[in-house]
């Protein structure tokens, strides 16, 4: 451990993270409540935390990954060929499956990233053993935001205000879709089923996706289920009758599969077309990472595309340029854009 010398002690309180620091070293109380205390610069990270494996890359920070842990991705082959470009070492970083203590302490990392939810145990570990670890809960907008802010601070420096550029863009965006639909009667607001990796397989009214739904000025007609994804029949499907039905952007779920099914024709978004899946270039965007400013805007843009006045492909590229360092082809950007 490198002596430090005192230079200030601060105490903020900056949406929910508290945070301090000592010469080279800052201590954040991450979103489990713990204390880290984290040594500048870091230079070696893991992320066992699939989505917030994404907050580096869009920190800035994505080149100090030594293992990472990728939403939605349990293999090479599931990759997307612009994933695969964007980080071509990604055979040699990825993981998935559980962390293993031992496995990371080889890695000689100065931090990692770990999912509060499921990584607990695996946190007290690592601390214990030295290793600084923050846990990340994030199920909502402004978890996200804080995950963000609170990775951004422990890099520091230019991570830290890429960081809070990517929060006022995702504001500012989210601040349009609200002006543009303003005026749009509660009545004429689209009543939306969002549908994971089963056709049958629906969000509930406390997953991210339905946040994402409201957002985009839409009603899920699944707001009361509770927990996590739910497995319905068909049968409750009719009752809820939605205008649109939009499935996420992994597992085998396509439109065709709905709108080409008998079973479903009496459904008024499959009767009218209104059956999207939504794209995915490089992180699902109905998740709580970074490219969720863009799943808002596709969404909004998908649910009432005469209302919505952002451009969705100049945004998308302006934000992988920005934040991601990549320039989308317009094949990408056609993907995107859905056309």
């Amino acid at each position: 451990m490198r002596a430090h010398r005192w230079i200030v002690s601060a105490l903020v309180v900056a949406c929910g993270v508290w945070w301090w620091t000592f010469g080279d070293t800052v201590e954040v109380v991450d979103q489990a409540g713990e204390t880290v205390r984290v040594e500048r610069p870091v230079e070696r990270v893991a992320s066992v935390y699939g989505i917030g494996t994404y907050y580096l890359y869009a920190l800035g920070v994505g080149d100090r990954l030594v293992a990472g842990w990728y939403v939605g991705l349990k293999s090479l082959s599931q990759a997307s060929e612009t994933m695969l470009r964007f980080e071509p070492e990604l055979e040699e970083l990825m993981n998935y499956g559980d962390p293993n203590v031992e496995e990371i302490l080889a890695l000689d990392v100065d931090l990692v990233l770990a999912d509060g939810s499921q990584h607990a145990a695996f946190a007290e570990q690592m601390s214990d053993l030295g290793v600084p670890t923050i846990q990340c809960l994030v199920e909502s907008l402004d978890e996200m935001r804080e995950a963000i802010r609170l990775t951004g601070e422990a890099f520091g420096d230019d991570a830290s205000e890429r960081g809070e550029a990517l929060t006022a863009d995702l504001d500012r965006v989210l601040e349009r879709i609200r002006d543009d639909l303003a005026d749009l009667p509660e009545a004429d607001r689209a009543r939306v089923l969002f549908v994971g990796t089963s056709s049958l397989q629906i969000a509930s009214g406390d997953m991210y996706q339905t946040e994402l739904i409201d957002l985009a000025g839409g009603q899920s007609v699944a707001g009361d289920l509770i927990g996590s994804w739910n497995e319905v029949n068909l049968e409750q499907i009719l009752l809820w009758n939605p205008d649109v039905i939009v499935i996420a952007p992994y597992g085998p779920v396509q439109p065709s599969d709905l709108l080409d099914s008998p079973d479903w024709a009496a459904v008024a978004a499959v009767r009218d077309g209104r059956v999207v899946r939504m794209p995915r270039l490089i992180a699902p965007m109905d998740t709580p990472v970074p490219e969720s400013l863009l799943g808002v805007l596709w969404l909004a843009d998908a649910l009432y595309p005469d209302l919505v006045s952002l451009d969705l492909r100049g945004e998308a590229a302006a934000f992988y340029a920005d934040y991601y360092g990549l320039d989308l082809t317009d094949a990408e950007l056609d993907l995107l854009a859905g056309e």
